[in-house]
């Protein structure tokens, strides 16, 4: 029973071109010996084999297509990635912004700090940072790419630095 499906599932539409291949092979196979009725056998067999495989592929490259337009989908929607590590000589910081790691003084990070809980609102500290950043390290900007206070990574490093650190009076 298992045969007969597989023949009924395998078998694809009949044309004319296909009817006469099939009425030329059966007259071959008649006058094959057992050696040469198993090689064509072996032979279907790869030739089923490969067009399995052509269909696979067809479809992993389709699925791949898809894969591509969901993850360029979600890459606008993931927020970016800060974060602040203290150096070995706990006097100097990392900062990573994205894809950008800088290197900043202890002085340099308490002022951003401070800013993040002295501003009257958040908006103001985003302003404030990215002009304080402007002023005195124009080179984080530019290298992770910052062209304003409503840059994703602004608002990305203040929630990591108001995360990380404390005011000692707050």
């Amino acid at each position: 029973m298992g045969k007969q499906k597989a023949k009924k599932a395998a078998k694809p539409a009949k044309s004319a071109r296909r009817e006469r291949l099939e009425e030329e092979l059966a007259e071959v196979v008649g006058r094959l010996d057992e050696a040469g009725l198993a090689f064509l056998l072996n032979q279907a067999h790869v030739l089923i084999h490969n067009t399995q495989v052509e269909k696979i592929n067809r479809e992993l490259a389709e699925l791949e297509k898809t894969n591509q337009k969901a993850r360029r989908a979600l890459a606008g929607t993931v927020p970016p990635l800060v974060t602040v590590e203290e150096a070995d000589n706990r006097k100097s910081f990392f900062l990573s912004l994205g894809g950008t790691r800088k290197v900043m003084a202890m002085d340099e990070l308490k002022r951003l700090v401070r800013i993040c809980y002295a501003a009257e609102s958040k908006s103001a500290a985003l302003r404030q940072l990215y002009t304080v950043l402007s002023r005195e390290r124009g080179d984080i900007l530019a290298d992770a790419k910052i062209g304003g206070p409503g840059s994703p990574l602004i608002a990305a490093l203040f929630n990591a630095l108001r995360e990380k650190y404390r005011l000692e009076d707050r």
